[in-house]
């Protein structure tokens, strides 16, 4: 009998759960229908509030609303629609034109040519819809994959590629030390410019530098993109291609395919650089003379991985530059893994000029191709004529199960001599981020007896062999490189490395060892080194790291104790303490601090030993010249954004430490990649109340060496609390819609006529507009003003 009462109560939940699923299921299948609010239950009755609107769930009337437009789930772009009358029983229809959609990513092919661009989607791309949410002004516009742009990777569409404003850049790098010695004192000094003029798709730019009082000019050229081909042009002191041969500076015209613009923008993998740096450095990685990348790291371990290198074998020299003007420098063997073009897929390259340098000038004349074939199946052959060597390569690369195979061959004449050389390559990936490779080569160079190594021909043999292995987990990466050479009968040399790195919790391991060998047939030297280091935090937040190293080699041994940190809101100042001791130089004890500004970066750095004394100065830092002003910034990358919000001075942009907007809403975004989409935040904590952001997010897709504008749409203004009433004193229907001059939507009415508005003026006026009964319009002004205890300015404003 007890527990009859639960056994009911059970039975009757049952039926009420089934009722409700009934319900929804009604409801869901009536979702379209509409649904008539009876205003006359109301307390005020139907006069006071605006319910037809929302007949048909959240409504969208005519006019031109600010909104975040999304495609298949993803973001495009802010802009402001118009929205036109549709049907009298529809919402409002989005007015798209054909050129937005393709912007978007539709394909064009897919669009109907119809010159309405208010006409219904649906009607213009089969089976595509629209959504507007007014609470979110989110237009998610949803087109079958089908009809949308074949892409690579987050490659933007080309009509998507942002080729920029016309601007001129200067990014520059100065310097200045002293050292004092018992043998007297050393005075040096450097200025390092890389000027640009941009305008629409061509670039001018010129890099010299200035030392010992003297100038050296380093290089000038013009450059521009070729769409249609995929490729970019450039005219002046240029390098050539280095995929097949190795790249030489020259002075004359260079055409290549640009992999960014395909959706293969690394191209090869590049090898990791790791090494370990004692104080705040500059790290350049160089290959074949090539500076590949300048990236300014904190004391401690680094690795660098993110750099383009040449498609054909060449060693990586890493230079790290400390603040007190010490350098480290070691070399890297580096072939890269086989790679194998896409079927359909063509690559070509053409160089022609003259090579300026020369103990006798000689013209360069270089073409290249490469070409993917069905099977997994690449071909490439390339031809160079360089002071009278002429040299052809014939070559092609399998993808197969146990790897991509490479093989070639290179043919050269010089006169009445002839050379032959070949090359073999293995490489396999697997798991994530583990490759092996192999890579053998040989033959005779009959350019070596001329003093020059133009046709690229390898002397001697070579074999080399590279292992870059994720151990998992918490065990580190495992790096690993073998390189054996023989230039010559009496000439050879050896290398061998070893790294791993391991990060466990907040503690990173960093152990290096590295052999060499080098027999120049007089001598023979050889040396061995190795290097531990431990880095750990030393508290949370924004915690000082310190750093313990011990280094040995054949010709010293030594270790270090550093302490690296940074203060302020951004981090913006960084400061390095450390105590170093060397058999060779004995006891040291060096300090550095750096602070980056919003248009520039300084350092400064003491270094005192037994024997000397060295203090460096140092300082970097770019100019941005435009239309809407001089903006300065921390440095300048291959492609520089230019963000714009007028009036809101002082706003942060994500993702770059110490940028803020200047006084003219102006800030430079250094390091954008080309032909990507790139987001860009901007926070606008600490910005005056009276600016307003229409938006926070935007994405770009520049072109290479491009300046693009990124603008944030911001309204600067009061803002006004105002009481709108009629004439009669009644209040506005509450839901009505208040309108600015343009049509804009500016505000919805609350309850007791209360609406929130900005505007630049207190003269300023709009538009109410109900659909109630009966429905209404009114101009809106403003009257007497007071100011509530927020801030805010209050108004009673008059509907008339």
């Amino acid at each position: 009998m007890a527990h009859r009462p639960l056994a009911a109560t059970r039975r009757a939940r049952t039926l009420l759960a089934l009722a409700g699923v009934a319900v929804m299921r009604a409801a869901i299948a009536q979702e379209n229908r509409i649904v008539a609010f009876d205003a006359a239950f109301l307390p005020d009755g139907p006069s006071t509030l605006d319910v037809t609107r929302f007949a048909r769930g959240n409504p969208v009337l005519p006019g031109t609303y600010d909104v975040d437009i999304w495609l298949n789930d993803e973001w495009q772009a802010r802009k402001s629609i118009r929205f036109a009358s549709g049907d009298e029983a529809t919402d409002a229809v989005a007015c798209l034109d054909a050129d937005d959609l393709v912007a978007f990513g539709v394909d064009a092919a897919a669009v109907q040519p119809i010159g309405d661009p208010c006409e219904p989607l649906a009607r213009r791309v089969r089976s595509a819809s629209v959504r507007f949410d007014v609470g979110e002004q989110r237009l998610d516009i949803e087109v079958p994959q089908a009809a949308l742009q074949r892409r690579r990777g987050d490659v933007a569409a080309p009509a998507q590629w942002d080729e920029g404003v016309t601007a001129m850049t200067l990014a520059w790098r100065g310097g200045a030390r002293r050292a004092d010695a018992r043998s007297g004192s050393n005075v040096s000094s450097y200025l390092s410019a890389d000027a640009g003029l941009h305008h629409g798709p061509w670039r001018l730019r010129h890099a010299g530098a200035m030392a010992s009082g003297r100038y050296r000019r380093g290089s000038t050229y013009v450059e521009r993109h070729l769409v249609a081909w995929r490729s970019q042009v450039r005219i002046g002191d240029v390098v050539s291609a280095g995929d097949l041969f190795p790249p030489v500076p020259f002075r004359g015209i260079s055409l290549a395919s640009d992999p960014r613009m395909s959706g293969n923008g690394m191209g090869n993998a590049a090898p990791r650089i790791s090494g370990v740096a004692a104080t705040r450095a500059t790290v350049r990685i160089a290959q074949h003379g090539i500076v590949l990348r300048e990236v300014v790291v904190p004391p401690g371990p680094f690795v660098i991985d993110d750099f383009y290198a040449s498609g054909r074998a060449g060693d990586i020299d890493v230079d790290v530059e400390e603040n007190d003007g010490h350098h480290q420098r070691f070399r890297v063997p580096y072939f890269p893994v086989p790679e194998r073009l896409g079927e359909g897929r063509t690559v070509v390259s053409f160089d022609a000029g003259r090579m300026p340098g020369a103990n006798v000038p000689a013209n360069v004349a270089q073409a290249t191709w490469r070409h993917g074939f069905p099977g997994e199946v690449t071909a490439y052959t390339g031809c160079r004529e360089t002071g009278g060597v002429f040299a052809m390569l014939v070559g092609g690369a399998v993808d197969t199960l146990a790897g991509a195979l490479a093989a070639d061959t290179t043919h050269a004449v010089a006169g009445h001599e002839r050379a032959r050389s070949w090359r073999l390559r293995h490489g396999i990936r697997w798991g994530q981020g583990s490759i092996l490779s192999t890579s053998m080569s040989g033959g005779r160079d009959i350019v070596r007896a001329r003093h020059r190594d133009p046709a690229g021909l390898v002397s001697g043999r070579r074999i080399d062999m590279l292992l870059q292995r994720d151990l998992g987990g918490e065990r580190g990466y495992l790096n690993v490189s073998i390189g054996r050479a023989s230039r010559a009968a009496d000439e050879a040399s050896v290398e061998h490395g070893l790294s791993w790195t391991r990060s466990w919790n907040r503690l990173s391991l960093d152990l290096s060892l590295r052999h060499t060998r080098r027999d120049d047939g007089t001598s023979v030297r050889r040396d061995v080194s190795g290097q531990f280091g431990v880095s750990m935090p030393l508290g949370v937040p924004s915690p000082a790291q310190l750093h313990a190293a011990t280094q040995a080699s054949t010709h010293a041994a030594g270790g270090r104790l550093g302490l690296h940190g940074a203060v302020g809101n951004d981090a913006d100042t960084t400061y390095t303490v450390a105590l170093a001791h060397e058999t060779a130089e004995g006891a040291r004890v060096d300090a550095s601090v750096g602070r980056r500004f919003g248009g520039a970066e300084i350092s400064a750095a003491v270094d005192r030993s037994v024997a000397a004394r060295t203090v460096a100065l140092a300082a970097s830092g770019g100019v941005v010249v435009h239309a809407g002003g001089v903006t300065f910034a921390q440095r300048l990358g291959d492609a520089t954004g230019l963000a714009h919000a007028a009036g809101a001075r002082g706003a942060r942009l994500g993702g770059y430490s110490g940028v803020r907007l200047d006084r003219h809403g102006y800030a430079v975004l250094p390091s954008l990649m080309p032909y990507r989409w790139n987001a860009v935040d901007i926070d606008p904590t600490g910005v005056s109340l009276d600016v307003a952001m229409g938006s926070t997010h935007r994405r770009v897709a520049p072109t290479a060496g491009a300046v693009v504008l990124v603008p944030f749409v911001t309204q600067v203004g009061q803002t006004h609390l105002v009481v709108a009433r009629r004439a009669d004193g009644a209040p506005l229907p509450f839901g009505a819609e208040v309108v600015d001059h343009e049509g804009r939507s500016a505000g919805i009415v609350g309850q007791g006529g209360l609406v929130f508005l900005r505007a630049g003026t207190s003269a300023s006026h709009w538009t109410a507009r109900w659909s109630g009964d009966p429905p209404g319009t009114c101009e809106l002004r403003l009257g007497d003003a007071g100011t509530t205890a927020a801030g805010d300015i209050r108004h009673t404003g008059v509907c008339e």
